[in-house]
């Protein structure tokens, strides 16, 4: 979005206090501030009445700047309506916490967190949860819904890795294989006795490359992979095929083969056909419409023709009048001659 050069005016004269940001001046029109809030949302910062400025989860002027040097922001409708991000339906979050095996006061990571729906169902189930989310604006929203212990600022894939987490629950992106890049780096923050259990893209499958040698250390970790329903994710703006892989930190004694699961495709029976006799009496049908027709058009094509043709030219021939003024058998051979 274009930011009003009012709105920059006054996003430049506020005060900023690490993560404080205050706007300076008398009270402002309410439609002012609401388009410049906002844009402080969009950019992570929220108004807090108690500090009594608008409190960012990093430096308040670090969130500015980007806004002040280019003029533009994307705002959360935007980022809600940004192909890359797909909030996680409340059934699949059922689903993937019920695979977790959450229990009460367990350590829990969730990276790329975004506006926090795994967070906020595994803290209502009484775990402990920290997340990581690159956005300043969905890092807003979700500390806001105080689920988490801690909400740290980030993209996940440079946070080097503490191996403190007795669960990891996340649905990372998608976009060429970065699911597959984002669990495994989220392996290395387990316990040794910890799971992990992610909603991924149904593609890693079957697809090669990466994916494959994805497949062999899910299958060497003794892990699990279930299909989730078709169209889980249409709420949220995609059709995308998904599953749900569960991964342990450390390969059990007693774990069960994995089969990788698909989606079945539904199988043709073979074609029916017509009764033989009914076919062959709409076949002479047919061909009995075609001759007519084709009669019709040879007809009228000899009428245009007769039409275009020219007419004969017929000449009296003088002839000698008999006994009775008519031309004698003889008159008429003579003039034959």
């Amino acid at each position: 979005m274009k930011v009003a050069d009012d709105i920059l005016h006054s996003l430049a004269s506020a005060a900023v206090d690490g993560p404080r940001l205050v706007l300076a001046g008398p009270r402002m029109d309410p439609k002012l501030y609401g388009r410049i809030n906002e844009v402080l949302e969009a950019v992570g910062g929220r108004w807090t009445k108690q500090a009594g400025a608008h409190v960012f989860p990093v430096d308040a002027a670090e969130a500015v700047a980007p806004v002040l040097a280019t003029g533009e922001v994307v705002t959360l409708r935007e980022k809600r309506n940004d192909a890359q991000y797909f909030p996680t339906p409340a059934a699949v979050v059922d689903r993937l916490l019920a695979a977790a095996d959450l229990r009460p006061d367990m350590e829990v990571l969730e990276p790329s967190a975004g506006s926090g729906a795994i967070a906020s169902a595994a803290a209502a189930r009484g775990a402990v949860v920290d997340c990581i989310e690159r956005d300043p604006g969905y890092a807003a929203v979700l500390a806001d819904t105080g689920a988490a212990r801690t909400v740290r600022v980030a993209d996940f894939l440079t946070v080097a890795p503490e191996p403190v987490y007795d669960r990891v629950v996340m649905n990372p992106p998608f976009t060429r294989g970065a699911d597959v890049e984002h669990v495994q780096h989220a392996l290395r923050f387990l316990k040794p006795d910890g799971l992990l259990v992610a909603v991924m893209s149904q593609a890693v499958s079957y697809q090669k490359g990466a994916a494959a040698a994805f497949r062999n250390l899910v299958e060497q970790r003794g892990g699990q992979a279930e299909m989730l329903p078709e169209k889980a994710f249409a709420e949220s703006g995609t059709g995308v095929g998904t599953i749900l892989v569960a991964i342990p930190a450390t390969r059990s004694a007693a774990v069960r083969p994995l089969v990788w699961p698909t989606h079945e495709q539904p199988v043709s029976g073979p074609e029916d056909f017509g009764d033989p006799a009914a076919i062959a009496r709409e076949i002479v049908d047919s061909l009995r419409k075609a001759t007519a027709a084709f009669d019709a058009v040879a007809r009228a094509l000899e009428r245009a023709q007769q039409r275009a043709a020219p007419k004969p030219v017929v000449t009296d021939l003088p002839v000698s009048a008999g006994p009775h003024g008519q031309p004698t058998l003889f008159d008429l051979l003579d003039e034959a001659s």
